[in-house]
C-alpha cells in the first residue's frame, strides 16, 4: 500500500500553504540555475530563508520537493498545446499534437520531465499537480479553458493518454482490441525517448530526436489500426 505523504493528508492551514509556497519557489529558482543535480534540502533551505530541518515538516524528501518545483516547467508546454489544439480536432491529430508539443519542451528540459512522468514520485503526480494548482498556484490556471485543467490534473501519462485513446477508438482510427497495447508501447518508447536524452544531453540533436520518435510513434498508431 502506498503511503501517503505529508502535504496530502495535513491540514492545509494559510501558514502552510505560504510556507510550502516558499520552498517551491526556492526550488523553482535552484532549477532553473542548476539543474536537478544542483539541487539539495541545504540550499533550498537558505534560498527560502528557513533552516533544513523546516523542510522535512512539509515535504517527505529532496525528490518529493523537487517534483513540486519542477512543475513550473510545464506551463510553456500547456500554452502551446491550448494554442495548436482546435475544436473539432479528430482524436489521432490531438494526440500526435499533444506528443509533438510536448516533445519539443521535454527535450529542452529531459531530466525534470523524466523526474515528473517517470521518476521515483511520478506515481503521485497527480496529487501533485492537483496540490499544486488547485491550492498552492490557482491563479496559474485562469487562461487556460476547461479541458487544459482537466488534462493537467491527470498525473500519469496512462491516465492523459487513455482518455484520447478511447476516443480514437470510438471514432475508428484505432482497433478496440489493440488500444491498450498500443498506448502502452507508446507510452514506453516515450519513456525511453527521455531516457535516452538523459543520458546524451550534450550531444542532443533535438530536431532528428523528435523525426524518429516521430516515425515510431506512427508506426505504432499503424499498428492499431
Amino acid at each position: 500500500m502506498k503511503s501517503k505523504t505529508r502535504p496530502f493528508y495535513l491540514p492545509l492551514t494559510l501558514k502552510r500553504k505560504r510556507i510550502m509556497i516558499y520552498f517551491i519557489e526556492a526550488t523553482e529558482k535552484l532549477l532553473r540555475s542548476g539543474g536537478l543535480a544542483g539541487l539539495s534540502i541545504r540550499g533550498i533551505a537558505a534560498e527560502a530563508g528557513y533552516n533544513s530541518a523546516t523542510i522535512y515538516s512539509y515535504f517527505d524528501s529532496l525528490e518529493q520537493l523537487a517534483m513540486f518545483g519542477s512543475v513550473c516547467y510545464l506551463r510553456e508546454y500547456v500554452a502551446q498545446l491550448e494554442q495548436e489544439l482546435t475544436p473539432g480536432m479528430r482524436a489521432i491529430d490531438r494526440y500526435r499534437t499533444i506528443y509533438r508539443c510536448f516533445n519539443i519542451h521535454a527535450l529542452q528540459n529531459p531530466e525534470i520531465y523524466h523526474h515528473l512522468f517517470f521518476g521515483k514520485y511520478s506515481d503521485m503526480l497527480g496529487d501533485v499537480l492537483r496540490l499544486y494548482y488547485e491550492d498552492l498556484f490557482p491563479g496559474e490556471l485562469e487562461h487556460f479553458s476547461d479541458e487544459m485543467r482537466d488534462m493537467l490534473m491527470r498525473g500519469s501519462m496512462a491516465q492523459r493518454d487513455r482518455v484520447v485513446m478511447d476516443r480514437m477508438v470510438s471514432e475508428g482510427d484505432i482497433r478496440p482490441e489493440k488500444s491498450a497495447v498500443t498506448m502502452d508501447l507508446i507510452i514506453a518508447l516515450h519513456q525511453n525517448f527521455l531516457y535516452e536524452a538523459c543520458l546524451r544531453p550534450d550531444s542532443l540533436d533535438a530536431s532528428a530526436r523528435r523525426e524518429t520518435f516521430r516515425q515510431q510513434f506512427e508506426y505504432l498508431l499503424a499498428a492499431g489500426r
